[in-house]
């Protein structure tokens, strides 16, 4: 009995001791720094995923476009426009019509029109016309 009574009373003086808790406190904000750590871990791996999953939705949405355009260029109709366009066909039954633009005219016309002003009428034309 004696004996029981000596190890209750170790115990109960080494629970109240301060290293006892003082080792008791360092291992628990041992265990908390490693949950904290662990927890920002997580949300970091979260947002890395995140952002990972935006860039498959962002490559796929690029790829559909891509695959679209490889069937736009691989039709029919891309392929008179090219001719067309770059080598000046035509189908049978087409007429080939030019309609000139008059942009060089204009030019040439305001240049003659400008030749007779003074600078600061000019300049006033600019700004304000």
């Amino acid at each position: 009995m004696q004996e029981r009574r000596k190890n209750r009373i170790f115990f109960s003086d080494l629970i109240l001791s301060k290293f006892f808790l003082i080792g008791c406190l360092v291992i628990f904000f041992v265990i908390l720094f490693g949950l904290a750590k662990g927890t920002i871990k997580n949300h970091q791996v979260s947002g890395e995923i995140k952002d990972l999953e935006d860039q498959i939705q962002s490559l796929s949405r690029q790829n559909q476009e891509f695959s679209q355009l490889i069937e736009f260029l691989k039709s029919d109709a891309y392929v008179e426009q090219e001719a067309k366009l770059k080598l000046g066909l035509k189908k049978t039954g087409e007429n080939l019509v030019v309609i000139p633009q008059p942009a060089t005219n204009l030019l040439a016309s305001k240049n003659e029109v400008d030749k007779g002003l003074f600078n600061p009428v000019k300049w006033w034309a600019y700004f304000f016309k």
